[in-house]
């Protein structure tokens, strides 16, 4: 199993793989948020790219409405993009109608070129990804949600530990130069979780949640495998697996 790396959306027409599995990544934090809440019980996460989108469709099915821009939840949301808001007694049984400044984005792109299968990754659900992955007998390409066009640190990094726990597993590798980076990134100084706290620190967009006063969000980001679930998407709705 091969596992790739696309650094940003807006280059993904140069990364796309036919046959090829794509995962959705968004650390800081809608992929993260979306993971969370299907963890949590929620019926489905349906992504949209404009808040525009999200207000009338929200309305229209009568769900919830998470929206998010430039780190702020929108002010006709009932929901934003922390995690932390998503808990069972709120979530369980609803289905969420989603839209973030970057991953819904990156995920409606992915669409957009005809990808056949689609998953929303984070550090949280991170292996039982890989092994769903692997399970299917197919390459991966980690899309990497970024900051407004340009690559952000957590997201390309997750690439780098799948590949990591794939070598180590024996079940895939990193197989272009931006994947076997950012694994070498992951072993030098993000395999322990102390250690993958003060990296992450130094990244942009950390500074950016601090600013908004969203940083207590990052680790429970940061935090490997504690909600074991695949997130996929169904024609237009992520469910979980």
């Amino acid at each position: 199993m091969n596992i790739y790396l696309c650094p940003s959306p807006e280059l993904y027409s140069l990364y796309h793989r036919p046959n090829t599995i794509v995962i959705i990544v968004d650390i800081f934090r809608a992929s993260t948020t979306m993971v969370t809440a299907l963890g949590n019980g929620a019926r489905s996460v349906i992504p949209v790219s404009t808040t525009e989108e999200a207000e009338t469709l929200g309305r229209t099915l009568g769900c919830h409405i998470a929206a998010e821009r430039n780190v702020q939840r929108c002010p006709f949301a009932q929901l934003g993009n922390d995690p932390a808001e998503y808990t069972e007694e709120l979530v369980s049984g609803k289905d969420i109608v989603f839209t973030t400044t970057n991953g819904t984005r990156a995920l409606n792109i992915a669409k957009e070129h005809g990808v056949e299968e689609i998953l929303v990754g984070a550090f949280i659900n991170l292996r039982s990804t890989l092994h769903y992955c692997h399970q299917q007998g197919k390459d991966i390409l980690v899309l990497a949600a970024g900051w407004k066009g340009q690559m952000a640190l957590e997201d390309t990094l997750y690439a780098g530990a799948l590949a990591a726990f794939a070598e180590k597993e024996q079940i895939g590798r990193a197989a272009d130069d931006g994947s076997r980076i950012h694994r070498d990134l992951w072993r030098a100084y993000a395999e322990e979780y102390t250690q993958r706290i003060d990296y992450i620190q130094q990244s942009e967009h950390y500074a950016r949640l601090v600013h908004a006063g969203f940083e207590s969000a990052v680790p429970y980001c940061m935090s490997l495998d504690t909600i074991p679930i695949i997130a996929r998407l169904e024609g237009d709705r992520l469910r979980a697996l």
